[in-house]
């Protein structure tokens, strides 16, 4: 499935839901139900490979439709509250999309180029 609001893309394999939408501001929610979540980043960046999260319930991506905007914090969270958030980052999806894929033991996380 694909999700795309202004410059904000993803590919995703879960149901995806608008929790909150005020203005410029949408929270989507990504129930992936306590599966271990694997977070990658492109090539050329310091981390090795992966970092890997168990137990996530959801991710919940926070962004603006702000044309002048192009950070979305994301957060993964152990229940369905952000309250519950796990650890939070943020990223520039700019130049970048994300993709969520539901594989057999884990889900997997990327940030990759977009096409010019």
């Amino acid at each position: 499935m694909i999700y795309n609001n202004k410059n904000f893309y993803m590919e995703h394999d879960f149901e995806i839901r608008t929790i909150r939408e005020e203005e410029n501001d949408i929270d989507l929610l990504l129930s992936i139900e306590n599966r271990t979540l694997n977070v990658y980043v492109e090539e050329g960046i310091a981390l090795h490979s992966r970092m890997q999260f168990s137990a996530v319930k959801g991710i919940l991506f926070r962004f603006s439709t702000l044309e002048s905007s192009h950070i979305c914090t994301i957060h993964l969270l152990r229940n369905i509250d952000v309250h519950s958030s796990l650890v939070n980052f943020e990223i520039n999806y700019k130049d970048h999309f994300i993709k969520v894929k539901d594989q057999e033991y884990f889900i997997d996380m990327r940030f990759c180029k977009k096409e010019e």
